[in-house]
């Protein structure tokens, strides 16, 4: 600090002292003072502070515990250096502010607003304060109160020092008692100019319970004038009021001698107000602020919140399963308990115009009608129209709406007084209703009930109609599985049949070429070569088809295997291939994964073997590697967004404010298979993988076409998918994947 201001704090200290008020003991219109501004901007906590050489004395408080507290402590420090109102509507919100001590500690500061009590001649003596532990903010209207009460209080310290020196310097001519009661006078006189201009009610009670003021909004709010009520205890003139929240917290406000702040219903003026009733030496002051409008927007905002939970909750059941029946029953339940009505029913309307009630959320009490066949003779065909076209009906009276006698008959039956009707469309058909009934009284049903049913039954149609379409689709998938599974029965048949007719034709003309081969001319022998080499062919076709057939039908149950092993296997069943062709032959560290160790050596064996097969002039390559990977699969899942609560500093609760979409993560081994051979047009690598299908002639590179098809069909049993990647002259790389399951065994 530099000597200019140096000078200038010991200004203002000498200038505070003047006022001898440090200390001194608590005074009733300070007191008003501070009680009046935590009124009117709403706040647990206001208090007069004066800034001492190095602390801050509390003159008066409502809502703290403490008396003072360092100079450093706190934010009044802005209003002294800025010398104007200071508002902090969130001290989380700026770095400046989140680590000051009345923040981290009590009284844990988030709103702060504080108008600085500035002299006459120019000195900040201290401040007005409001204080709040959660964010808010203040109007216009509240800020000027809080600068017309900052100039009470210094009216007040200048009318303390006229008083003692009117004391000390003019006895004769007024008497210290007079100069007080002439002060304090003035002091009610601006209080009551500031509680006549205010919007809310305010009203005073001494001691006796009897009102000794009144401003004119509560005059208006208890429909009483202040002749009426003046001297009047409050419990004699309204006796509704014994032994009500009213009652019960304004007599422990002075028991307890602590302000308290609730929240009631006022049923004459259909208003909700938020009451603020603070102690003091003669009785109670007592503050209403109309709070119908925010009441009102809380319950629209809790009626939002619960339907997009309600939304949530089918969109889930849709999302993980398309149990129809689940997901009605979740509905017809939960709008039951959001609506408050006696009966929520799923009303599904067959082709000839009546219908069967399929889902019902009904009240004790009353009829349940779940599963009953209805015929309203009334539901014409026009009726059926209007619905299909989207019509929404609501009857707040059915005793007095525009209806037909038999349709009012009907309900009657089930006891209902009013109904709201939605109709279900299904790819813009009707397929059916979804109905509120209030069987008690008469009920008037708003457009958030009505939106909210119409969007619900919009949901309800969708998913009917993606069960039906899984429906269908589970049809198809179950008649091509049986038509899969025959198809695959045949072939072993046929291809087991096939087999025992074959090695007699092979066994006879091999004989007929040992006993006869004196005799056959070069042609016969030829013909007979022909035959034989034809017969082996088809036996190896038929044996491959067999194996073909038995991949998912003849498949041993999935075991933890080791893929070092199943390798080494099927390089000892290619040994004799391997060594004439003087293939070189290498490979990376294999995993265990679960599977069918014998088709998984059959997939390395025909892999490796086709290698083998299409080589170039130079010797075979192979290089066996494996990695493993994340990948997204379809679907998502939803996450919820926190939100912390917080009371008094400490995290309370964590709450969900929405819902993110996350993708779904799968982990699988990757394998490769790479060599150095011929390679593959990237115009056929799809189709090799087809059964029967080659890309070269049986005389130049021999085979039958199943082997890839039969590593694909192992491959997809076990979850994976395989495919090549190659450029003709460059050799190919064959990929497959395994899913990594044996951490979640």
């Amino acid at each position: 600090m530099n000597l200019e201001s140096n000078q200038q704090e010991q200004e203002r200290l000498n200038a505070l002292r003047q006022y001898q008020i440090l200390d001194t003991e608590p005074e009733t219109a300070y007191e008003s003072i501070v009680q009046l501004a935590a009124a009117i901007c709403q706040t647990p906590i206001a208090l007069v502070n004066f800034i001492d050489e190095d602390r801050q004395w509390f003159k008066a408080k409502v809502g703290l515990t403490v008396t003072q507290m360092p100079r450093n402590h706190g934010l009044s420090y802005l209003c002294c250096e800025r010398s104007e109102i200071v508002i902090i509507t969130d001290t989380f919100a700026d770095e400046r502010f989140v680590n000051n001590p009345v923040v981290t500690t009590y009284p844990y500061v988030r709103f702060y607003a504080g108008m600085p009590l500035i002299t006459t001649q120019g000195y900040v003596l201290g401040t007005l304060c409001v204080i709040d532990q959660v964010p808010r903010q203040i109007d216009a209207r509240q800020v000027s109160a809080l600068k017309a009460l900052s100039d009470l209080v210094i009216e007040q310290l200048e009318l303390r020092k006229q008083i003692r020196n009117v004391s000390i310097l003019t006895e004769e001519l007024m008497t210290k008692e007079q100069a007080i009661s002439a002060a304090a006078q003035m002091a009610r006189d601006k209080i009551v100019n500031i509680l006549e201009s205010i919007t809310d009610a305010f009203l005073a009670l001494d001691k006796d319970w009897r009102f000794t003021y009144l401003n004119p909004q509560a005059e208006r709010l208890l429909q009483k004038t202040q002749e009426q009520l003046l001297g009047q205890r409050i419990w004699d003139v309204f006796p509704g009021t014994v032994d009500t929240k009213f009652y019960h917290e304004y007599h422990r406000a002075i028991a307890q001698h602590t302000s308290v702040e609730f929240e009631e219903f006022y049923p004459p003026l259909n208003r909700y107000f938020q009451v603020h009733a603070y102690p003091a030496r003669d009785g109670l002051s007592v503050y209403f602020q109309d709070i119908t409008v925010r009441k009102q927007a809380e319950e629209e905002l809790k009626r939002q919140n619960l339907r997009s939970y309600l939304f949530a909750e089918i969109t889930l059941k849709i999302r993980d399963s398309l149990q129809l029946d689940e997901i009605l029953y979740t509905t017809v339940t939960e709008v039951q308990k959001l609506l408050q009505t006696d009966r929520v029913l799923i009303f599904q309307i067959l082709g000839d115009g009546s219908g069967r009630v399929i889902q019902e959320a009904v009240l004790p009490g009353w009829k349940v009608i779940l599963g009953q066949s209805i015929f309203d003779p009334c539901f014409k065909q026009e009726y059926i129209q209007q619905y299909g076209q989207g019509r929404v009906r609501a009857i707040f009276d059915i005793e007095t709406a525009n209806i037909e006698t038999c349709h009012r008959e009907l309900l009657q039956r089930f006891q209902v007084k009013a109904n709201l009707v939605v109709p279900i469309l299904v790819r813009e058909s009707l397929w059916g209703l979804l109905i509120a009934h209030n069987c008690s009284a008469p009920r008037e049903w708003n457009m958030f009930e009505q939106e909210l049913l119409k969007q619900l039954a919009d949901q309800i149609g969708i998913a009917i109609s993606q069960a039906q379409l899984l429906a269908q689709e589970t049809h198809q998938r179950q008649e091509l599985s049986r038509s899969n599974a025959e198809l695959e029965q045949f072939a072993y048949i046929a291809s087991h049949d096939l087999q025992e007719p074959l090695r007699m034709v092979t066994s006879y003309l091999q004989l007929l070429e040992r006993r006869y081969k004196p005799l056959l001319d070069t042609n016969g022998e030829q013909y007979i070569a022909y035959a034989v080499d034809g017969a082996r062919r088809m036996q190896i076709l038929i044996q491959d088809l067999l194996n073909y057939s038995r991949v998912n039908t003849r498949g041993q149950p999935f075991t933890i295997i080791n893929c070092h092993s199943i390798l080494l296997k099927a390089i000892a069943n290619l040994q004799v291939a391997i060594d004439e062709s003087n293939t070189i032959i290498t490979y990376d560290p294999l995993p265990e994964i679960r599977g069918d160790a014998t088709q998984l050596t059959q997939v390395f064996q025909n892999l490796m073997s086709n290698a083998i097969k299409f080589h170039r002039a130079i010797p075979p390559k192979i290089h066996i590697g494996v990695c493993r990977r994340e990948r997204e699969v379809a679907g998502v899942k939803l996450t919820p967004d926190m939100e912390e609560s917080r009371e008094d500093g400490l995290i309370v609760s964590s709450l969900p404010t929405s819902y993110s979409l996350q993708p779904n993560i799968s982990h699988e081994w990757l394998f490769s298979i790479q060599d150095n051979g011929i390679g593959i047009d990237t115009q056929y690598t799809e189709k090799i993988f087809a059964i029967f299908q080659r890309l070269h002639s049986r005389s130049k590179y021999p085979g039958t076409g199943i082997g890839l098809a039969i590593c694909k069909k192992i491959i997809e049993r076990h979850g994976g998918s395989i495919w090549v990647e190659s450029q003709p002259g460059q050799g190919s790389t064959f990929y497959f994947t395994i899913p990594h399951t044996l951490d979640q065994q």
